[in-house]
């Protein structure tokens, strides 16, 4: 498109994460728009001398927090979309408007006729309320720390016509069938948080989770490992994008544009991971693959492996075998959980192979989460188990015989599932396991 460069951008108070110049720049040069897009951190006293200078420069911006509400009063004009949802994240001469509703309407998160129930009562949260009323639901529950907020937000919905909803603290405990995640629990770094309980998942039909980084949180995985409809937050980031675009060119055709923005969503999908570097521990029976599995996704990933086994070896400078025999396996777990913690708690990206034993541990599951990092559970049948290592190969909790590890074998299979965040068949090929693993992290379609 030629013609006059294009100055769009972004205002907020911390940018450095941001994945908005990225999606941005590759969207204008996807339709052909000549221009260019920049951050602007602005401290809380800037914004009365620097977001009037920003008005009459830009050709349009987006807003983060904290200044989603605080811009309005310098706007002429709020669009219906900034009026219903009380904030602001888009900007166009002058007149504010809010994508965040078309970026959600686009997950197509199936609510018509059912209980929806809202965890959080912030910004999105509000989005997501007003989204829910919209779409049909029969019963709407916002459920927030601030119980108070939960039912200011409930009421603006009731003066609207909107009778079926209600606040409610967010420890509350009551089945619903649709659950909407609104809170930043489970975001990078923290990604071992959950939301809410797993046994809430219970009667769930649909999850949706806001968040976007990682691209796959942990709520959403245990959803889908129930077979429970989920999505994360990466299509709603990249719409809500793609719907302010609109607004600044109105004469692009963007829709002629879905084979790029399908490209665009795997690629920032990749994206994420290069900004919020994930860990992820491969867990399952002996024979499971977790140290095939797990360099060759590594590499895939580009991000470091350490195979636990091999750590303890080192650090105790015997084999594991040796360990076992000597200090026994109690002085065995207690070294492996101290290598376990030690590797998780560097920084930085990182494919762990976990020991068949570790993860099913007293407390491991909790450690691992807590360090941030996401269990990934081998499910490997236990006569390829057997096949892959022999009747012992050298394993110390394989020596006693097919019987033994048969039943070892069963009473792990539970717990290793317990513990998992995702399950993967592990009697595919490799390209069969990566590919299940790449498509639940959004890198591939």
């Amino acid at each position: 498109m030629a013609g006059t460069l294009r100055r769009y951008g972004l205002i907020g108070k911390s940018l450095q994460h941001s994945l908005s110049p990225f999606i941005h720049r590759r969207l204008m040069e996807a339709a052909g728009i000549k221009g260019e897009y920049k951050l602007y951190e602005l401290e809380e006293g800037e914004l009365d001398r620097q977001l009037p200078q920003l008005l009459a420069e830009l050709d349009g911006f987006n807003c983060t927090l904290p200044y989603k509400q605080r811009i309005i009063p310098y706007l002429r004009e709020l669009a219906p979309s900034a009026r219903l949802y009380g904030a602001v994240n888009t900007v166009h001469q002058g007149v504010g408007h809010n994508t965040d509703g078309v970026g959600f309407r686009s997950c197509s998160v199936p609510m018509a006729g059912k209980k929806v129930c809202i965890l959080g009562a912030g910004g999105v949260a509000r989005v997501l309320a007003w989204e829910a009323a919209r779409a049909g639901a029969s019963e709407i529950v916002i459920r927030s720390r601030r119980l108070q907020q939960a039912q200011e937000l409930a009421k603006a919905l009731q003066a609207q016509g909107y009778d079926q909803v209600r606040g409610a603290g967010f420890g509350s405990r009551e089945a619903c069938e649709v659950l909407l995640n609104g809170t930043p629990l489970g975001m990078w770094p923290q990604v071992g948080a959950l939301p809410v309980g797993e046994g809430e998942l219970a009667g769930v039909s649909a999850v949706f989770d806001t968040i976007y980084n990682p691209t796959a949180t942990r709520l959403v995985l245990k959803a889908k490992a129930q077979g429970i409809w989920a999505r994360g937050g990466l299509q709603m980031l990249l719409e809500q994008a793609v719907a302010a675009q609109r607004i600044w060119n109105p004469e692009v055709d963007l829709g002629a544009l879905q084979g790029e923005l399908e490209l665009l969503r795997r690629e920032l999908a990749w994206q994420v991971l290069k900004v919020s570097p994930v860990k992820l521990v491969l867990c399952g029976f002996m024979g499971a693959g977790k140290t095939y599995i797990g360099q060759r996704l590594a590499r895939r990933l580009g991000v470091p492996f350490v195979d636990l086994d091999e750590r303890i070896s080192s650090h105790a400078q015997m084999s594991i075998a040796d360990i076992f025999a000597r200090w026994g396996e109690a002085a065995f777990r207690r070294l492996e959980r101290e290598c376990l913690e030690k590797e998780l708690s560097q920084r930085g990206p990182l494919v762990l192979a976990a020991g068949g034993g570790a993860p099913i541990q007293p407390g491991a599951a909790e450690l691992i989460h807590a360090l941030g990092a996401l269990v990934i559970y081998l499910d490997v049948p236990l006569e390829i188990a057997l096949q892959r290592c022999g009747v012992s190969g050298g394993r110390p909790l394989l020596s006693q015989g097919v019987e033994a590890a048969a039943a070892l074998y069963h009473r792990r299979r539970p717990l290793y599932a317990a513990a998992a965040d995702l399950r993967v068949d592990a009697a595919g090929t490799e390209a069969e396991i990566i590919g299940t693993i790449f498509r639940a992290f959004e890198l591939e379609v």
